[in-house]
């Protein structure tokens, strides 16, 4: 009895899968497979993971100073018409960023079309790069789909650096590192 190579088997499996992948085509008229036009176009779908159908944008309102409230526009947007969308707001760090009094923390939009332009106030309570977070959760004939995004507020003149975590050297080779080396208990 004459034995296979076992990367035969992995190049039938290979072959197999590709074949599947372009779908049924039993009709002859290339329905299960895609014009190259429509993947370089960009109507294909995409095909990792799944996101909402809605897009979230925002705008900070003047100048944020610690201690007064600034206004922050969030838009959300919708290619089609997809029914309600829960918004929430949310601050992760309470000592650095409070939303005002009597801000709402969540709330339903019932129709993008009419109403797809909301408010957010928040009072910034020291200087440096703070965040907002905001999630859109809409129902899909798929589910529950939520898109998030967390807004920067730069308050006041603090530069931008960030924090460096470990200590530069040189490598053997001249290259600049960040030795992290562990810590003894």
């Amino acid at each position: 009895m004459k034995r296979i190579p076992s990367s035969f088997y992995f190049l039938y499996v290979i072959a197999s899968i590709s074949i599947a992948a372009c779908g049924d085509d039993s009709t002859g008229t290339g329905a299960g497979v895609k014009p190259l036009a429509a993947v370089a176009s960009g109507r294909s779908a995409s095909p990792g993971k799944p996101s909402a159908p809605i897009s979230l944008d925002y705008e900070v309102l003047g100048k944020p100073i610690v201690g007064l409230p600034v206004a922050i526009n969030i838009t959300v947007k919708a290619a089609q018409d997809i029914g309600p969308v829960s918004l929430q707001y949310s601050i992760i760090d309470a000592s650095s960023l409070l939303f005002q009094e009597g801000q709402v923390e969540r709330l339903e939009i019932a129709n993008l079309v009419d109403n797809g332009m909301q408010q957010v106030t928040v009072v910034p309570q020291r200087e440096g790069r703070l965040y907002v977070n905001v999630s859109a959760e809409v129902q899909t004939p798929g589910g529950s789909m939520i898109k998030s995004m967390a807004i920067p507020i730069q308050v006041g003149n603090t530069p931008q650096r960030p924090q460096i975590n470990g200590e530069l050297k040189q490598g053997p080779d001249g290259e600049i590192v960040i030795s992290m080396p562990a810590e003894e208990n």
